[in-house]
């Protein structure tokens, strides 16, 4: 998961992590790549939640830069299978139990259904929330660093999964979703989402890259450093 000032949420999701029966913990292990946090820089759990944690975090605060996050959890993770999703996303025991004990098919891509804290109602499924194989991933190619600072990059991964993928799969297993409104620092509130000007570099740089051809994303442009 990537991070940006959401200590709370972290908290929550450790304690997710703490409630997992033993003989699904050991199965897991949970990465943070932190977004560069200006203030309240995502730590470890502070008592054992019998699940290995790293984190890891971008030198620079560069605004927009989950993708790089999510290139460097994948390039630490171990050979096997990714779970990614945003931090105000928390897997249900019945998602997590099913990743574990289920067979999956390694040259599939799969997404999830979602749900919305507190009344736990459906909610539309999430662009950015994926199961696949580490191997996948980097085959798919990543996320293109190339955008970082631009919001809404997410359909171009999508459109990529699609193409190298068997096949795109629903996991009727829900993420629950936490607004604002229920963890305060659930997702950021200090950076514009959308605005002209970011549509306009988003269009900007894609003519750049059909111009000069070279269409193959670019990982890893930011330093980083693990600490923890």
């Amino acid at each position: 998961m990537a991070y940006y000032m959401n200590l709370n949420m972290l908290a929550y999701q450790y304690g997710n992590l703490l409630a997992q029966p033993d003989e699904i913990k050991k199965y897991l292990r949970y990465i943070v790549v932190d977004d560069g946090s200006p203030t309240n820089p995502a730590i470890p759990p502070t008592m054992d939640i019998g699940v290995p944690v790293e984190i890891y975090r971008m030198k620079q605060d560069i605004p927009w830069n989950q993708d790089a996050c999510r290139n460097l959890a994948a390039k630490q993770a171990p050979k096997g299978w990714l779970l990614l999703t945003d931090m105000d996303h928390v897997p249900t025991f019945k998602l997590i139990e099913h990743v574990v004990y289920h067979h999956l098919d390694p040259d599939t891509i799969y997404t999830f259904t979602r749900v919305s804290a507190p009344d736990m109602q459906p909610y539309k499924s999430h662009p950015n929330s994926w199961l696949m194989t580490r191997d996948m991933y980097f085959k798919v190619g990543g996320y293109d660093e190339r955008f970082r600072g631009i919001y809404g990059t997410d359909g171009m991964f999508k459109r990529r999964a699609c193409e190298k993928a068997r096949r795109v799969c629903e996991i009727k297993k829900p993420l629950i979703r936490f607004p604002r409104e229920v963890v305060p620092d659930a997702s950021t509130t200090t950076l514009t989402r959308k605005s002209d000007d970011n549509d306009a570099r988003k269009r900007a740089m894609l003519t750049n890259i059909n111009k000069s051809g070279d269409v193959k994303p670019v990982h890893f442009l930011t330093p980083w450093e693990q600490v923890a």
